[in-house]
């Protein structure tokens, strides 16, 4: 029996639009994340902690023992919510399998809400890509209930609070209870697609329905972090962190080296070292899997936190492998391989600007006449994150530029080109310190501590960023093009003094940048990162020539791939709006962005 003190208190918390989460009687879960226009309810003889699982993908549930009277809290919350939204959606579910049939039953009354239920079998039928077996049915029926209880709420009494009632009978094809097996795969898959096929059915119910506060299905998404979530997310960044994965894959001796190559006339292959590796590998990956990622309810942010988990396993594993031919193998299935369209734009590069530009009569640039404008570009960003501790250091431990979280590191032996130093500072303060101050504005550590392969969208995003204040060159693209290349060569089998030879007799590449380029991809025993610096600039070129919206990209730091679940959560107000690079006011970046819109060739960025 549910009281009605708590019933009462429930109710009014929702008139305050705070949320709600409450131990119903017997052990059940009452879960509303905000004020809602609908709630998923599941009665139980015995809880299935799988099927649990659905409903707690949506930001209202209430889960609980069949043999508890819930009518009086269902009418209750439906007379509260109709008051302010002029209508509440009761979606009753329960589990079911019927000789192994995968039928999916809808209970309901067609005439009533036809948007609705065309969109529950829309969505339904959907699965057949991930299950070919399933089917839908519609039942246009008064019992919208399993069999064996009676109904939430008597139709005529649903009818006077405002309320309507559909059945959805689930048939359990992600399990085998007879032989205790789950398929956990599966199930992840099929979890989150039924919690958009619910999404999207509610959406449409209120789209008709309801004095409609919310302008896309996605807001009807959990808002606030639970505690699980934001522990698992915290312990993940802080593993990453410790790892220093790209500090402990690159040479220590690059520089040495390259002054014993040069003597040796390029013939014999350079022998690398690498710094201590401070960790046990399998100690770490211990605490991955002890990590609850498993509890976490929320489809999306347990998609992300699992990528994450399965890159830093595989970076683990490659700190052992260090050195040896497996590291290269490894780090193909964590970069993936190089696309067709990526070593085409790289070959297209090479052939149109097939040799370096001339730097003889360039002005130069040293390290305290970039930092003076670098440091005005820091001075304006620290004034948005006071909280964070923005800063520029010239040092000798340095081999050009580099940024470590908000700071940026200025080698004192810099000398470039005068005409790069602003490409360069919206490259690493305008792009990476800016998306990493905005990931510290965010919940979610993955937002600045990086999301699984993060590097590709933020590298496109920085070249991007050298293109739009007119400041890309020549030589800058060769490189990208030549470390697709070298990356390639790689793949195919090729020797360190191969790939070198190539670069510099084929590609006109001086010995230098030669070496450089190779020494990045051979480090360690072969890393075909370097491949998705062009394929970064070419997917961020794809995305906005396809209608993308460049603010979600300055967000946090995360990959292409992620970039639907970012607008997902910036629907749900997880996520808040990015502050973005103050060149992107510029009436030269304006304009070339709209050439980005419109869709220009990799070779057409210089023209």
């Amino acid at each position: 029996m549910i009281s009605e003190k708590l019933i009462d208190s429930i109710c009014k918390s929702l008139e305050k639009q705070l949320p709600v989460k409450e131990t119903i009687a017997e052990e059940g879960e009452l879960h509303i994340d905000k004020l809602l226009p609908y709630i998923c309810v599941y009665r139980y003889k015995e809880k299935d902690p799988n099927f649990s699982g659905l409903l707690k993908t949506q930001a209202s549930y209430l889960i609980v023992k069949d043999t508890v009277d819930i009518t009086h809290l269902l009418e209750c919350l439906s007379r509260t919510i109709s008051t302010k939204l002029n209508a509440f959606l009761i979606i009753e579910m329960w589990p079911f399998r019927k000789d192994h049939d995968a039928e999916l039953e809808i209970f309901c009354p067609k005439s009533k809400a036809p948007a609705t239920i065309a969109a529950f079998k829309e969505g339904f039928d959907e699965l057949h890509v991930i299950y070919p077996e399933i089917n839908t049915t519609v039942h246009d029926t008064h019992a919208r209930h399993p069999e064996h209880l009676q109904p939430l709420i008597e139709i005529d009494e649903s009818k006077q609070s405002g309320a309507l009632i559909i059945g959805l009978g689930i048939p359990t094809i992600y399990e085998r209870p007879e032989e205790n097996q789950l398929f956990s795969i599966f199930y992840r898959k099929f979890s989150s697609r039924f919690s958009e096929i619910v999404k999207r059915a509610v959406y449409e119910f209120i789209r008709v329905q309801t004095s409609n506060p919310f302008n896309h299905y996605l807001m009807l998404g959990k808002t606030n972090l639970d505690r699980i979530t934001l522990e698992a997310d915290s312990k993940l960044a802080k593993i990453s962190e410790k790892m220093s994965f790209l500090l402990r894959t690159t040479p220590v001796n690059a520089s040495t080296e390259w002054e014993r190559f040069k003597k040796n006339k390029f013939q014999k292959t350079p022998a690398f070292n690498y710094r201590l590796i401070a960790l046990d590998p399998e100690l770490e990956k211990r605490k991955l899997y002890q990590l609850p990622i498993d509890k976490v309810d929320d489809p999306t942010l347990s998609f992300i936190l699992r990528d994450k988990r399965l890159e830093i396993e595989k970076q683990l594993t490659m700190l052992e492998e260090r050195s040896t031919h497996n590291f290269r193998f490894i780090g193909e299935s964590l970069y993936g391989p190089i696309k067709q369209n990526v070593l085409e734009g790289a070959a297209a590069i090479l052939k149109k600007f097939p040799e370096p530009m001339e730097r003889s009569n360039m002005e130069r640039a040293d390290c305290h006449q970039f930092a003076e404008h670098a440091q005005k570009e820091i001075d304006y960003y620290k004034e948005h994150f006071t909280n964070l501790d923005l800063g520029l250091e010239i040092r000798k431990d340095v081999a050009g530029i580099m940024v470590s979280k908000t700071k940026l590191f200025v080698s004192e032996n810099l000398s470039m080109d005068a005409s790069r130093c602003d490409a360069l500072v919206q490259h690493e303060v305008g792009t990476h310190i800016l998306t990493y101050c905005n990931g510290k504005r965010q919940p979610l550590e993955q937002m600045y501590a990086g999301f699984a392969g993060y590097d590709r969208l933020q590298e496109g995003l920085a070249v991007l960023a050298e293109y739009l204040v007119d400041g890309l060159t020549k030589n800058r693209l060769r490189l990208l093009a030549g470390r697709v290349e070298a990356a390639n060569s790689l793949v195919n089998g090729a020797s360190f003094i191969e790939t070198f030879n190539m670069l510099h007799h084929t590609y006109n590449f001086t010995q230098y940048t030669a070496y450089y380029i190779t020494m990045r991809v051979y480090r360690g025993g072969g890393l075909t990162k370097d491949a998705v610096y062009l394929a970064g600039l070419m997917n961020c070129m794809a995305y906005l020539k396809n209608g993308g919206n460049i603010e979600t990209l300055y967000t946090g730091k995360f990959n292409t791939n992620h970039v639907p679940l970012i607008e997902e959560l910036l629907h749900r107000d997880i996520v808040k709006k990015p502050l973005l690079p103050r060149f992107l006011e510029r009436d030269i970046a304006k304009k070339r962005l709209q050439k980005l819109k419109e869709g220009i060739q990799l070779t057409e960025l210089l023209n």
